[in-house]
């Protein structure tokens, strides 16, 4: 499927961003709303460094125009990086963290750690946040993730059995370690983190000791945007 890139300044601010571009500054847009993943962009893009402009912040950005030219289900989050459009959250941190190198963030392309990255990325996306995301939807009263008419609310227990088999295994792997990857904070822990913390707003959490601690360590640096669950 192709996709349209959205001209999302005008004439002059084009000009402006290829005279940022020749002093070798990147201009960055992040969509976001704090609720949704853009969380975890945030506190990329704040990791990193990096100046940041921030448009949405509120429910009304998904009926405008804007956000449908750069996204085409019209979802948070969304970036445009130096005139470009950018989705999926993990996408977004991911180019984010290649802009930084100095800040270790990320392993470079080719080695060992970008692959453990793509890995644990890819292991929490699919096999841990997807049986969540599924429950959210099945179990929105308000119907504005999903319409209540479509809901099938009895999957949750299916969902819920999946998640805690994932669960098992990242909670087994951080026994011994305090991050993913080479002991050392990453972004796929800013990734990773999101998830385990959508698992214990869920209440999914008891049962995995080093999931708890984990958590408890992300929370600790100075830009965490992980919300708080009693």
């Amino acid at each position: 499927m192709r996709f349209r890139q959205a001209r999302i300044d005008s004439l002059a601010a084009h000009s402006d961003l290829s005279n940022r571009a020749n002093l070798g500054v990147t201009h960055i847009v992040l969509y976001e709303l704090a609720p949704t993943r853009s969380a975890r962009c945030r506190w990329t893009l704040l990791e990193a460094g990096l100046e940041f402009e921030s448009r949405g912040n509120s429910s009304e950005v998904f009926d405008g125009e804007e956000l449908r030219q750069l996204h085409p289900l019209r979802k948070l989050p969304t970036a445009v990086i130096d005139g470009k459009p950018l989705f999926e959250s993990a996408a977004i941190c991911t180019a984010i963290s290649d802009l930084v190198p100095k800040r270790r963030l990320i392993g470079q392309p080719g080695t060992w750690e970008r692959a453990l990255h793509d890995q644990w990325t890819s292991f929490v996306l699919t096999e841990l946040e997807s049986w969540l995301w599924s429950t959210d939807l099945n179990t929105d009263e308000n119907g504005f993730l999903m319409p209540r008419e479509d809901q099938v609310p009895a999957i949750v227990v299916q969902n819920q059995k999946m998640a805690r088999r994932s669960a098992a295994v990242l909670d087994s792997h951080l026994e011994h370690t305090d991050f993913l990857i080479e002991n050392r904070f990453m972004v796929t822990d800013i990734i990773f983190g999101y998830t385990v913390s959508w698992l214990e707003e869920l209440g999914w959490i008891h049962e995995f000791p080093h999931l708890t601690a984990y958590l408890n360590r992300l929370r600790t640096r100075e830009h965490c945007t992980l919300p708080l669950h009693s």
